[in-house]
Order: structure tokens, then C-alpha cells, then sequence
């Protein structure tokens, strides 16, 4: 069976025709793999070991929109959906862990702030540097150079650490990965090179396979997505200081997995018209089904733009980039922000061109989830975050709600990243800034409740409130990342900066939760089931509940008090209630679901099979797998013809 990775894209193509395709530019493999020692036997690396790479210490940002009318807005009238106070319900975070993360102790900007959570780790990135740390903020590693997670690794880009680190958490295989691009001959001069190291277990202080990317132009940007059988990522390309357009790079997630050296990287070159696309990054139990296209999404005046990449690992005659549509957005305006700072005339880089780090995505069965965010002037220049929610309940995607988050005191509000739990609960981290307000790290959001409204009704909470103006310099960001824990699909973690004064800008990582009296719901992974038979159940309770309180009505046994209980057992014939009660904090909430289980004596098997081949040659083995429901306890198969 052909292996097929579809990706969906947003394209800015030369005519924005719905079907119009793009070729990938090359496939190609890693110049270089290897399988490193054990992090935690590498030695700490002085973060100044390589500084003098960037001159005056400020890594270049090389991308300019305006090369392109496509970010650019002549907007001049009201933010039509924008919410300048708090309306309805405030809800408050409840923070948990809230601690330092990697400082600037070797004068460069700006840090670029990225990291990412794990089962148990949380692991940082900038500029310069990493860390990891367990999820109650105890330093398990680091800070060191970023070149330590690349010791030994030998090639044109040893010693060198460029910029623009990422790190995901790719939680469908418990594993990490890392990456940040090497410029072993300068900014103008190639070949250059993607690094990108693959944890060989759970373990970020473990092993890690570690592949170098070759590219003909410099691979500004990248942002990195996590997919079923993917990781994709995105670069601004630049040669000789000109701008060559967006690429998009698709890698065999399964082969790097394996530490396969031979992993392939499929190329699309998108032109001119097209840069800073942000990939989907996957989150969630469920996780996109195999059939599910790679989604990104490039934002524009007027609208968020798709396309669709099928990527043939088998075959590359069928690899092709389709432009799918445009997704209209309400007006706004990127232009004329200005950040203030209290007690200096240095103002703060917006970064208005391009959407923010990260695309999160999520599936809940009934339909799909995209979020996304940009910084805006939220009126005289104040900077203020839009953000989107787009959902494809199997059509098509659409606008479900987006909001300009700009509350009306004088501060600006800008470099953010959005993200949703399993509840349905979104959280948007981001920089505060303002003539009166040193630069700060805040965090709002939506509760499931409000979902729909274009509105957040969590109350602003400061994460971490500054003390100091930066001067010297006007970079900030260049991002920031909001997380969902995997341990219980709940708990958000963002990291951003703050700063210290001068160029010292400081970082923060904090985790936090929207405690709510529990919304009780809960689902099986069957209901009609034949006598003794078990069934599993599954806590979907919103509100982060501590406890809970399940009653199996003709079960065994009969009560639970575990989150998720596995193997109930029915013996006798029926229609059975399940109760569920989920505390926390606030209070609790009951759910009963009537007749919910339903036990026959005479159910008869529900006959299913598949085969793991539809087409095959003479004389060739075939296996049947029998996918029959209620418990059959005899089989009889016939094939036509008799096999032999």
C-alpha cells in the first residue's frame, strides 16, 4: 500500500484559482545522520561559546513584506469585532508551575521564545540556548549552548548555531523534536542547512537521532507541525540578501521515528508571493485520521488562505500543491502600531506581517478545529490580538468565531500564541506593554461555555509583570507558544519573554488551568453489548474535576472513583443507568444518562472483516482479519474459489 501524506496549505499563487497545483522543487534526502550519546552525558556548553557569529549581536530578520501586498491593509475604520472590556462571566486561571526559563546572559536578540510539554518534561528554546526542566520547574539540564544538542555531529555546520530554534512535542509517538537552521558560510553564501533531531525514546535527556537538511537558499523562519505521519515545516527563503518565497518541507515522520538515515524531505517551492505559512501541529487523544490532509494557513488583508499537498512517499509523480480557498476574515488594520514602553522613547516591534506561532489543531470527531492569531492596531496604534477559530465539520473549512482581544487601557497587547484543551477551552498567551506598564507576560481565554461569542470571559491574569523597559533595540518575540499538556488534555503551558532592562530580556514558563464547577459528560467505547461483556468509560467532563464518582447500574463493580474506568462488567440482560459525578474546588456537577447501557442475551455477532489487500497476484498470501462485534465464539469462513 502506497504511503500518502496530504498536506493543506495557504497559498499565495500568482492567480488564486481554485485548483491551481504546484510541483515540489526536489526530494531529497539528509546529507548527514547520526544517533548522538545520551543528552544528559553531554557537558553544558557556555552560551556565549558562539555569539560572535551575528554582527552587533542581532539576529537578522531577514523577511520584508513588503516585497508583497499580501499582509498590507489600508484599513482606516473601526476593529469590527473588537472586544475593548470584559463582558458576561470572568473566569480565573488557577496558575500552577510559573518559573524562569532561559535568560540572556550573552547579549544577543531576540530570543525567539519556544518550548513545548511532554508526560513529564518541559523543554525550552531560544536563541542561544535550551533548557529542560520536570513540570514542577526543577532544572533537570542546561542552560546550555544549543550546539550541545548537536555534539559530535559532524559536518560543515558543527559549532554553529544560527538562530530560530523550534522544539514539538509529538505526543501521538511520545517523542520530541528539535530543530534550528545552520548557516556554516554566512547569510549570503549556501549551501545551507536545516538540523533536526528526533529523541530516540520519551526521554529528552536520552539519545536522539539527528538529521542536517541541505538547501540551496537560506531557510529563514521555520515553523514546525506535528502530524499522524508527518512533520512538516515552513521557511522564508532569502539568497544574496533578495527575497525567493515561502517553501514548504515535508519530512517521513515514521521513517525518522525508526532513526531511518535514509529519510526523505519532499520540497515545494511556492513562489514569491508567499511567506511565513504556519503548518498544523496536531494535539489531542483522537489526532487527525489518516485520511486527514497536513493543514496550513497563511494569513492575507482580507482573508486565510488553504491549500492542499499530497506528498507520495511511493510514487512522486502524484506529488502536488492544490490551492483550495480563501477563508474571509473581518477588516482590520497591521499598520501604524506603536508600542510604548514607560520612562523611554524606544518603541517595541509589533511584528504585525505574519500570523503567530503556532496553528494548533484538534479533532473531536465532529468536527475539526484550526486556531490562529496575528497583532493588529487596535485603534491609535494600540496593538491588539485577533485571533480565529476555524472548524470543517467534513465539507469544508469556515469561520466559526474570531475577535480582536484589546481591552481599551492604554496598553498594547501583541506577539501571542493561541491554543484549545479538550474541553473546548481556548487560552491565548501574549506581551503587555503600555506607557504605564513595563513589558509583562499575560494570559486570557474562553471557556467552552462562551464558545461562539468572538469574546474571552477569563480574566487577564499576569504571568509575570516586568519591572524594567527595554532600549537599545526595538526586537521582540520573534514568538512565543502556547501548549496543552498531554498528561490531561487540560492544563496550558506558554513561555514568552519579558525583560530586564537594556538588551537583558528574561524568560518565563508557566502552566495554568481554567477552574470551573465541572460540566459533567461522559462517553463508552460501546454501549449494546452481549452479556458479560466489559466496557470502558471516558471522563469528558470540562472544569479540570479532582474527583469523581462513577455508579455502574447492573455493573461490576458496581462504583468507581477512577477517572477513566476500564473493564465494567454486565451479566445480566437490560437497560442500565451510568451516573457520573466530577468534583472539584468550585463544587461538582451530576450526569445521569438513562438506559445508557444496553445487555442482551440473544444479541446476534455483527459480521465484519477486512483484508490486507484488495488486489493481488496469483499464488499470493492474503490475511483476513475478522472485525466482527458482540463476542462471536465460532467462526466459519468460505472463499470463492475454494483456496487451496
Amino acid at each position: 500500500m502506497k504511503k500518502l501524506i496530504s498536506t493543506l496549505l495557504i497559498l499565495t499563487l500568482i492567480s488564486s484559482i481554485t485548483g491551481q497545483t504546484v510541483k515540489p522543487e526536489k526530494i531529497t534526502k539528509a546529507k548527514y545522520f547520526d544517533r548522538s550519546k545520551a543528552l544528559r552525558d553531554v557537558d553544558p556548553i557556555s552560551m556565549r561559546e558562539d555569539t560572535d557569529a551575528w554582527k552587533y549581536y542581532v539576529i537578522p530578520n531577514k523577511f520584508n513584506f513588503s516585497k508583497s501586498t499580501d499582509f498590507n491593509s489600508d484599513y482606516t475604520g473601526p476593529d469590527p469585532v473588537l472586544q475593548d472590556q470584559m463582558n458576561g462571566l470572568r473566569n480565573e486561571p488557577t496558575i500552577n508551575a510559573n518559573f524562569d526559563g532561559v535568560a540572556n546572559t550573552y547579549s544577543v536578540a531576540p530570543p525567539d521564545t519556544q518550548g513545548d510539554v511532554g508526560l513529564e518534561h518541559y523543554m525550552q528554546m531560544v536563541n542561544k540556548g535550551f533548557a529542560i526542566w520536570d513540570k514542577e520547574g526543577n532544572l533537570l539540564y542546561g542552560p546550555t549552548n544549543n550546539i550541545a544538542l548537536w555534539d559530535g555531529f559532524d559536518g560543515p555546520w558543527s559549532g554553529t548555531n544560527d538562530g530560530d530554534p523550534i522544539v514539538v512535542y509529538d505526543e501521538y509517538a511520545d517523542r520530541w523534536v528539535a530543530s534550528q537552521f545552520s548557516l556554516p558560510n554566512g547569510s549570503n553564501t549556501g549551501p545551507y542547512y536545516e538540523l533536526v533531531a528526533v529523541s530516540v525514546t520519551d526521554d529528552p535527556l536520552g539519545e536522539w537521532y539527528r538529521y542536517a537538511y541541505e538547501f540551496d537558499k537560506m531557510p529563514d523562519y521555520p515553523k514546525f507541525g506535528v502530524w499522524h505521519n508527518a512533520y512538516c515545516f515552513t521557511i522564508n527563503q532569502f539568497l544574496n540578501g533578495s527575497w525567493y518565497g515561502g517553501g514548504i518541507s515535508v519530512l517521513d515522520r515514521d521513517a525518522m521515528l525508526a532513526g531511518d538515515p535514509d529519510a526523505e524531505m519532499v520540497f515545494f517551492n511556492m513562489g514569491s508571493g508567499l511567506g511565513s505559512m504556519l503548518p498544523a501541529d496536531a494535539d489531542g487523544a483522537i489526532g487527525p485520521s489518516e485520511d486527514t490532509p497536513i493543514y496550513l494557513v497563511k494569513g492575507s488583508t482580507s482573508s486565510l488562505r488553504l491549500i492542499e499537498v499530497i506528498v507520495d512517499w511511493d510514487d512522486s509523480n502524484n506529488n502536488a500543491a492544490t490551492f483550495v480557498a480563501n477563508i474571509p476574515v473581518a477588516s482590520y488594520s497591521g499598520s501604524g502600531i506603536s508600542i510604548s514602553q514607560p520612562g523611554t522613547g524606544q518603541k517595541l516591534d509589533a511584528l504585525s506581517d505574519r500570523l503567530m506561532y503556532r496553528l494548533q489543531y484538534r479533532n473531536f470527531e465532529d468536527y475539526e478545529v484550526m486556531l490562529a492569531n496575528h497583532t493588529v492596531n487596535a485603534g491609535s496604534g494600540r496593538a491588539g490580538v485577533r485571533w480565529y477559530e476555524l472548524r470543517n465539520y467534513g465539507e469544508e473549512w469556515e469561520m466559526y468565531q474570531q475577535g480582536t482581544f484589546a481591552p481599551d487601557d492604554g496598553n498594547s497587547r501583541w506577539m501571542a500564541s493561541i491554543a484549545m484543551n479538550q474541553n473546548g477551552d481556548i487560552s491565548v498567551g501574549y506581551s503587555l506593554s503600555g506607557s504605564s506598564t513595563y513589558p509583562s507576560i499575560a494570559v486570557t481565554g474562553q471557556t467552552a461555555a462562551n464558545s461562539g461569542s468572538g469574546e474571552f470571559d477569563v480574566s487577564e491574569t499576569i504571568i509575570k509583570a516586568g519591572n524594567a523597559s527595554q532600549t537599545g533595540i526595538n526586537r521582540w518575540g520573534d514568538y512565543s507558544m502556547m501548549s496543552v499538556d498531554p498528561d490531561d488534555d487540560q492544563t496550558f503551558w506558554y513561555t514568552t519573554e519579558y525583560t530586564n532592562g537594556g538588551w537583558n530580556w528574561r524568560t518565563q514558563i508557566a502552566s495554568f488551568g481554567y477552574v470551573q464547577i465541572p460540566v459533567v459528560n461522559f462517553s463508552a467505547n460501546e454501549t449494546l453489548i452481549p452479556l458479560n461483556q466489559a466496557i470502558n468509560f471516558t471522563d469528558r467532563t470540562a472544569g479540570i474535576p479532582t474527583e469523581w464518582l462513577w455508579t455502574f447500574e447492573g455493573g461490576t463493580p458496581e462504583t468507581s472513583t477512577e477517572k477513566d474506568p476500564q473493564n465494567i462488567q454486565y451479566e445480566t440482560e437490560g437497560e442500565f443507568d451510568v451516573t457520573l459525578i466530577a468534583t472539584n474546588e468550585l463544587g461538582s456537577d451530576t450526569l445521569i444518562k438513562e438506559d445508557y447501557v444496553v445487555v442482551s442475551a440473544s444479541l446476534l455477532p455483527s459480521v465484519d472483516f477486512v483484508a490486507n489487500k484488495d488486489v493481488f497476484c496469483l499464488g499470493e498470501t492474503v490475511l483476513f482479519t475478522d472485525q466482527t462485534q458482540y463476542s462471536p465464539i465460532q467462526w466459519h469462513w468460505e472463499f470463492d474459489p475454494p483456496t487451496v
